[in-house]
């Protein structure tokens, strides 16, 4: 009988749900073979490496978060839908999104790079952010970042994904705060918890 293909799309599916599995584990390539039922030779034939292997598993998440086809608010500027597509994507995938934004694993910068990406796209179409200063792009971003990580998670604590008005409310007030208020408000006001759980996308 012929031997099935180990094709990246298993492989990567395989990593997300070992990292949901084993949160605070070492990702190795020698623990995602097994936890596939294969050899590491399929891991190191697709993605060469680890940091390769899990890039691709970032890149995957991100097509979901921000490409898949989902219910979104029709009326929302393409600033705010950037933001609740994150909460959309983690009332699904709480663990993961706990793993990917909130936890290190070695994947931080790549992260960061990955979402401002999207970030660029976002507001190029955003009525709301038309005001902001294009220096000012990754700054907005990075801060950003930090905030709706901890906020996301905050919503949707204890299965709780019923808060999603509160959610935009929430998010509208912050873009209207930072776009016209003074810079760095929110590290006065946000709640440390928040701050903290921001540490997993720095560049540490």
């Amino acid at each position: 009988m012929r031997k099935a293909t180990i094709t990246k799309k298993y492989l990567i599916n395989c990593l997300k749900k070992y990292l949901v599995e084993y949160l605070y584990r070492p990702l190795t390539v020698r623990d995602i073979a097994n936890y596939a039922r294969t050899s590491t030779q399929p891991i190191y034939l697709n993605f060469s490496n680890m940091q390769n292997f899990k890039q691709a598993m970032v890149e995957d998440v991100f097509r979901d978060i921000h490409e898949a086809k989902k219910e979104s608010v029709a009326t929302l500027d393409p600033l705010y839908s950037f933001w609740h597509d994150y909460y959309v994507f983690a009332s699904r995938n709480r663990a993961l999104f706990f793993a990917l934004f909130l936890n290190d694993i070695g994947c931080g910068p790549y992260i960061k790079e990955r979402s401002f990406a999207y970030f660029q796209e976002a507001i190029a179409e955003s009525a709301v952010f038309q005001c902001a200063q294009e220096n000012d792009l990754r700054k907005y971003h990075e801060e950003a970042l930090i905030f709706f990580s901890g906020l996301v998670l905050l919503f949707i604590r204890e299965g709780n994904t019923q808060d999603n008005a509160d959610f935009l409310k929430e998010t509208q007030n912050y873009w209207q705060r930072v776009l016209h208020e003074p810079v760095g408000f929110y590290q006065d006001d946000l709640p440390k918890t928040l701050l903290e759980s921001g540490l997993a996308v720095s560049d540490q």
